[in-house]
């Protein structure tokens, strides 16, 4: 199983470079499927440039086929046929929760597990965190975004038995800072690695490495 975990996709060379390397490609031969269903669900009133910016990332990165698998267009034959297509699984972010419960209701959960040792698969953002673990820290979703964990339908894949914490410190994210998320472990029962935007974390076949420096780790 190869997972890339990180932030904002593509912000690095060193990025870009590790990914082709755990794909067993140099980068122009790279064929990439996009998955991305979750920004649809953020405001009106939020920006979705940092959306360009990441396309515009992969676009200058990957040389190979850029496709992407929209899951509310196609039936699951014909996403799990582009999928199969592609050298790379790439999840991109959004909100939070949205993926669970949309690859369960698509059926793209087994579709994804049934490629895991095929294909490299990598998210950003909630795209990463989709693969980890349901944080069941109470405390979090509590402050962050005022949900009873309680009624939270765990859809996450946990592929991995931890998860990330994106765009850490990240100027519209520094109420969320070390000493939440201390509070937030004390009562979570696994690893939270907290990455900045030019951060990734390898999981290869149960090796964990981290590509431009080390998280936080809560």
């Amino acid at each position: 199983m190869k997972l890339v975990l990180a932030s904002q996709g593509f912000t690095t060379d060193e990025i870009a470079e590790k990914v082709a390397k755990l794909v067993g490609k140099d980068l122009k031969n790279i064929n990439i499927g996009i998955i991305n269903e979750s920004y649809v669900a953020i405001s009106e009133c939020r920006s979705k440039r940092w959306l360009i910016n990441e396309l515009m990332n992969i676009e200058r990165h990957i040389g190979g086929i850029i496709d992407f698998v929209n899951l509310r267009a196609y039936n699951k034959k014909e996403i799990e046929r582009r999928l199969s297509a592609a050298d790379l699984i790439y999840i991109v972010g959004g909100k939070q929760l949205i993926y669970g419960d949309l690859f369960k209701k698509t059926g793209v959960d087994n579709v994804l597990k049934k490629l895991l040792d095929t294909k490299v698969i990598m998210g950003t953002s909630a795209g990463s965190i989709v693969l980890g673990k349901l944080i069941d820290s109470k405390y979090y979703w509590k402050e962050r975004y005022n949900i009873d964990l309680n009624g939270i339908q765990n859809n996450e894949l946990e592929f991995v038995n931890f998860n990330i914490i994106p765009h850490y410190m990240r100027e519209d994210h520094k109420k969320w800072n070390e000493e939440f998320y201390k509070r937030v472990a004390e009562e979570n029962s696994f690893p939270l690695y907290a990455i900045n935007d030019n951060q990734a974390i390898i999981y290869n076949d149960g090796k964990i490495e981290y590509v431009g420096g080390n998280p936080v780790i809560f």
